[in-house]
């Protein structure tokens, strides 16, 4: 005859099941709290180096928006006084422009002289001419008669404040020497000189000063020697 299992020893045995159950919840409750401590536990040191971390990067930032150490700030007495030269620089070319004449220079940056004025002074001589010699009244001191110099004929024509002259002579000098001699002491007296058209065989220069005007003419004599003939206008100023 089987035994019948007693109902007290049933429960029994459920009951130290029961309470392992118990315990190994128990025992994963409190490992996750002490999982959720320390998680909670160290939260707050990560936020703390975060907020340390943020602050440095806000230092950081604030560093690099100012002016860096290498910069240079422009100084305001420099800047003024930049301003000030180039205000004395206008002042200066303004005046400058003030000052300056209002009429081109001349070739050589100087004001272009006045022309020159007539070559005579005083009233002219009377109308007249001669043969072999120097008519009386010919303008010796404008138009010279060289040492040596042979004169064949002379003339003065006076018209107003106009004196045509004229001269024939010859030299026994060569053709150059006689025009080389007329040179320098036409130049000397403020004549311009230039070439003037002549017969063939012949040299002609031309002279020139303010209103007055002379042409030289030499040709080469027969045997040696100089031909030359001196004929222009000049004028006086009374």
């Amino acid at each position: 005859m089987s035994t019948p299992h007693s109902p007290s020893r049933a429960p029994a045995a459920a009951a130290p099941r029961g309470r392992a159950v118990v315990l190994a919840a128990a025992l994963v409750l409190g490992l996750g709290a002490t999982a959720g401590c320390t998680s909670h536990g160290t939260t707050p040191d990560a936020a703390a180096s975060s907020s340390a971390s943020a602050s440095a990067g806000d230092r950081a930032g604030s560093a690099t928006d100012g002016p860096s150490a290498g910069s240079a700030t422009p100084d305001p007495a420099a800047t003024g006084s930049s301003e000030g030269s180039s205000s004395e620089s206008n002042s200066a070319e303004a005046l400058a422009s003030e000052i300056l004449p209002s009429q081109a220079p001349g070739p050589s940056g100087l004001p272009v002289p006045a022309a020159p004025g007539p070559s005579l002074t005083g009233p002219l001589p009377a109308t007249g001419n001669a043969n072999g010699a120097v008519v009386k009244g010919f303008p010796t001191t404008v138009v010279p008669i060289p040492e040596g110099l042979t004169v064949v004929s002379s003339s003065v024509s006076a018209s107003g404040d106009r004196l045509q002259v004229g001269l024939q002579a010859s030299s026994n000098s060569a053709p150059a020497d006689v025009q080389a001699a007329y040179v320098a002491a036409l130049s000397a007296a403020g004549f311009a000189v230039g070439d003037s058209p002549a017969l063939p065989g012949t040299t002609a220069t031309s002279f020139t000063r303010g209103p007055d005007g002379l042409v030289l003419t030499v040709t080469a004599r027969t045997g040696g020697g100089t031909e030359l003939s001196v004929a222009g206008t000049l004028t006086t100023a009374g």
